[in-house]
């Protein structure tokens, strides 16, 4: 079943989006409270409070109700029996009891997404961010995204999980497919194997790994560019969320500059907003972002 809100199903037949994001919406427990989350979410909020018509594509259930979070964004999505839902738990090191990182669990897994929620004339949206979870799309939708600025987050496609929900890191079997066929590629650390980088960056037309408040690495053209992307480090209320809008922040820059140096800069920028505050509250408007970039030009730090 493809359900709609009356509203975007309107706004379904009017002109394509300019900006599309395809992958659960999810339930994120925090502090035994359910916040609206996933990679879809923060993207296509990032988007929407630039002021460019955005939407998403997901899977959920009836027991998702946080709309209004999701106001003015046009929705196409499947109703299951379940919303995926996480759990992050920090990692500490038993040395020094400080966090290095977190641990995911998840309790509850969506239907995959299928290709047919996708409103046909949504295929013409001029940039895509395709940003799988949990395994919830098949790779070769990117066919699909012909004439589309495509950028590709494949969390969902480099994740396991264990018996007890526990997310683990695995092989990304269909890298090689999907890698060169694309514009963009971002992974953040916790989710690659350190050995597949630089082949991942060989294949890639734009690859970016994040590291959190070490910044970013940016590699062009077939690894054959590298450059370290600083950080605007901010107190870390919740980092969930922040490598999402750093990715569609990208995306959107790029689009307007043809410049991934600036577009990087501009999307670590767009970054230190979110991890401010719980959930989508802390995702940026384009005006924030550039204001915070010029008041820091050259006071940029790693951390």
């Amino acid at each position: 079943m493809v359900g709609e809100q009356e509203e975007e199903l309107l706004q379904a037949k009017s002109p394509h989006p300019s900006f599309l994001s395809l992958g659960f919406i999810t339930h994120d427990l925090c502090e035994n409270k359910k916040i609206i989350g996933g990679a879809s979410a923060y993207s296509a909020v990032l988007a929407r409070n630039f002021g460019v018509a955005s939407a998403i594509a997901t899977s959920i259930a009836e027991d998702f109700r946080d709309f209004e979070t999701l106001k003015g964004i046009r929705l196409a999505y499947q109703i299951g029996e379940s919303t995926t839902t996480f759990i992050n738990k920090p990692f500490f090191k038993k040395e020094s009891f400080t966090k290095e990182r977190r641990v995911q669990y998840v309790t509850n897994v969506a239907n995959r997404i299928k290709e047919e929620t996708i409103p046909e004339g949504w295929f013409n949206a001029e940039i895509v961010y395709i940003c799988p979870v949990l395994d919830e799309l098949e790779e070769d939708i990117i066919k699909r995204f012909e004439g589309s600025m495509i950028g590709v987050a494949p969390q969902g496609w480099l994740r396991s999980v264990d018996e007890g929900g526990r997310i683990e890191k695995k092989k990304w079997e269909k890298a090689n497919e999907v890698l060169s066929k694309v514009d963009f590629v971002i992974v953040s650390e916790e989710d690659v194997f350190e050995e597949d980088v630089l082949r991942y960056a060989e294949l890639s037309n734009i690859f970016v790994l994040t590291k959190g408040r070490k910044g970013a690495e940016l590699y062009c053209d077939k690894g054959s560019y590298h450059k370290y992307i600083d950080a605007f480090v901010r107190e870390e209320v919740d980092a969930t969320g922040a490598g999402d809008v750093f990715g569609a922040a990208f995306l959107l820059r790029y689009h307007e500059t043809n410049d991934p140096v600036e577009s990087a800069i501009f999307a670590s920028c767009a970054a230190s907003f979110v991890v401010e505050k719980v959930g989508v509250e802390g995702v940026p408007t384009k005006e924030q972002v550039l204001k915070r970039m010029k008041n820091e030009s050259g006071n940029i730090s790693s951390g």
